[in-house]
């Protein structure tokens, strides 16, 4: 029989990796949505998770093998995406709660592998008294499993929240309805005034006025996009953070989005904050 060392790092071990696997599962319609191959990988994680904890609670080396080459590969597609970009993708921001999360997860299964803990030894039993842990260790690790992906998930939305959200692909964007100014003033507060060059042409000049501050700082919270004839995308040169307290009703916000001398005076473009994208309008 296994030690209780063993079986403590094995059920350990397996709570890790099915955590990694569920996390990339929950996220994975979103990854789709962006880019169809990168959902398909988040699903092939989970699925890879599920096999490699079947073999590390049969003690096989290459249950943990898999695990360990499952959890290096996310942390070098997390780095790679946040510092060339995956293919098709913009480069994304570093701090995402989901993936700082998942991170720390699979540093710690690698941590855990250092360890060979296949090799520990298993001629001792287990006391009669610490039986209990047979059931107690299985039922521990699904309320762990659980209680990160409840917290982690309400970490992700109250960031998300207090800093926004990022603008999709030019493909999402594209099927992303339009809304339109009507419902903007009303769902989020805000006017679409006008969408002018200036600096000779160089930048273009977004112009938007407050209606309802508490609605608005919500939605200009959200990273800005310019959605050029469909067919481009151009993104603000920074996140426009700003002070909710500093938003007063009929105070006009100002945008600016560098032309890249393809949007000039007459061009048709939609403004995009985060999710949300605008009905057309013509740059003056």
């Amino acid at each position: 029989m296994l030690t209780t060392k063993s079986k403590l790092i094995q059920w350990f071990a397996i709570t890790l990796i099915l955590e990694i696997g569920l996390l990339h599962l929950f996220t994975a319609q979103a990854e789709y949505e962006e880019v169809a191959y990168m959902g398909y990988l988040f699903v092939a994680n989970f699925l890879g998770a599920l096999i490699a904890a079947v073999g590390i609670y049969r003690r096989l080396l290459l249950g943990w093998i898999l695990g360990v080459f499952i959890a290096i590969g996310s942390i070098a597609g997390y780095a790679w995406s946040r510092t060339l970009g995956m293919p098709g993708m913009e480069v994304e921001e570093w701090f995402n709660p989901i993936g700082i999360v998942v991170m720390l997860l699979e540093g710690g299964f690698c941590i855990l592998f250092l360890f060979r803990p296949w090799k520990i030894k298993t001629d001792e039993k287990i006391p009669a008294t610490s039986s209990k842990l047979r059931y107690l260790m299985p039922v521990a690790g699904l309320l762990v499993i659980a209680s990160v992906s409840v917290l982690t998930f309400r970490w992700d939305a109250a960031f998300t929240l207090a800093f926004g959200t990022h603008v999709g692909s030019l493909d999402q964007l594209n099927k992303t309805p339009v809304t339109f100014n009507s419902d903007l003033e009303e769902k989020y507060g805000v006017q679409v005034l006008q969408a002018a060059t200036s600096m000779m042409g160089s930048i273009i000049d977004v112009r938007i006025r407050i209606v309802d501050p508490d609605k608005a700082h919500a939605f200009l919270q959200n990273q800005a996009a310019m959605l050029l004839d469909q067919q481009a995308l151009i993104l603000a040169p920074h996140m426009h953070s700003h002070a909710g307290s500093r938003l007063k009703t009929g105070k006009v916000f100002v945008v600016f989005f560098p032309t890249q001398q393809i949007i000039h005076t007459g061009s048709e473009v939609s403004l995009v904050f985060g999710p949300v994208r605008t009905e057309a309008m013509v740059v003056k």
